[in-house]
């Protein structure tokens, strides 16, 4: 048998290229892998990003809705009767929302206008790489709401839905002191639960006492959601326990100063004079020469003693709203002792009310996905 030999000569660096193109090919892959790996971790960033951005503009559009009348929160807030628009920013943990509220519709007649309300939040959490550098997630909801002018149904310049006891001198008169509304009734409290006990009584008003409702005709005519206001639906400027209430001297300094002061201590006592809107849950006490003017919400028994004078709206045992039947004795009314003077004030009331006059929003007007500009 005979044996050729072959020449690979021809075939000399031949392994060179081949782990070059190995390498090669390998390095493709990589490069492809970390590229898919890096394009889709931008994508979900970029998703969770939109969702934040999303829960940033939720919430500021309801901070907006709920805060909106609060003292000095919003940046560049109007009066929504006459402008046609007004904005604010509100800054949130991870980024801020950038609300408008455009007005769509005027007043018209007794309705009141109507806005649509934008929120566009921002996520500045997290930079997005775009086509032009470094990006914030960005997502704009939206929602019809109307502008509520309405502040509190005053039916008498004192209210009592648990009956009130009159004992001593002194003036409840429901004349309007401001002059801008009709007059309303004195005094008015549920059919027999009036008790004069001494002194000069002179109720003033149209009429100067109203006792011809029974108690369902007066629930129905005092008209204040009682439940939603002990579930915080006025939020407060001060709260109190917690809150120290605002000294004399805070009234005395700042003439545009009207708080709402919610009390949940029992028999509480009023310690200074002042202004704004007082919400009691139970039991409250006006003493000495304390004077106070805007609205008294009372949940319990009112009692006032001594020389004091309260200019706006008082309502007390309103309570009786959300459960239970005053009894028609005196042992759960309030108490007027001394020489009082509880009048009506119209500008009073709209002063203090002005947290009342807020957007409510339109039912089914939402939008999640607003176009912004």
């Amino acid at each position: 048998m005979t044996f050729r030999s072959f020449n690979f000569s021809n075939r000399d660096g031949f392994a060179l290229p081949l782990a070059i193109l190995v390498i090669t090919v390998v390095a493709a892959g990589l490069a492809a892998g970390f590229a898919s790996t890096a394009s889709e971790f931008t994508a979900n960033a970029a998703e969770k990003s939109q969702h934040r951005a999303y829960q940033l503009a939720e919430t500021g559009l309801e901070q907006f809705l709920l805060l909106r009348s609060t003292t000095n929160w919003c940046d560049h807030c109007a009066d929504p009767i006459t402008a046609d628009s007004e904005w604010t920013r509100v800054r949130l943990p991870g980024g801020y929302a950038d609300v408008v509220a455009v007005k769509v519709r005027p007043v018209i007649g007794t309705q009141n206008a109507i806005y649509f309300i934008r929120s566009r939040g921002v996520d500045t959490s997290v930079k997005l790489s775009g086509a032009t550098g470094a990006t914030a997630a960005e997502r704009t909801v939206g929602e019809y709401a109307v502008w509520n002018t309405q502040t509190i149904n005053v039916q008498a310049a004192w209210v009592s839905l648990s009956g009130l006891n009159k004992n001593g001198t002194g003036v409840i008169s429901g004349i309007d002191q401001c002059g801008q509304q009709p007059d309303v009734a004195g005094v008015m409290v549920d059919k027999g639960d009036l008790h004069i006990q001494g002194g000069s009584f002179n109720p003033d008003g149209n009429p100067p006492v109203d006792t011809s409702n029974t108690f369902t005709q007066l629930k129905a005519k005092v008209n204040i959601d009682w439940a939603a206001i002990m579930a915080n639906a006025i939020v407060p400027d001060y709260e109190i326990p917690g809150d120290a209430f605002p000294s004399g001297s805070a009234f005395d300094g700042d003439p545009n100063f009207w708080p709402v002061i919610r009390i949940h201590t029992n028999n509480y006592t009023l310690p200074n004079h002042g202004r704004g809107m007082i919400i009691a849950d139970s039991n409250f006490t006006i003493s000495g020469s304390n004077m106070w003017d805007g609205i008294v919400l009372i949940g319990g028994q009112l009692t006032s003693n001594g020389n004091n004078t309260t200019a706006g709206a008082t309502l007390s045992g309103l309570n009786f709203l959300i459960g239970g039947t005053p009894q028609t004795s005196s042992i759960d009314d309030s108490q007027a002792n001394g020489q009082k003077t509880y009048v009506y004030n119209s500008c009073n009331v709209s002063n203090a009310a002005s947290r009342l006059k807020r957007y409510v929003a339109l039912p089914n007007t939402w939008m999640d996905d607003v176009a912004a500009w």
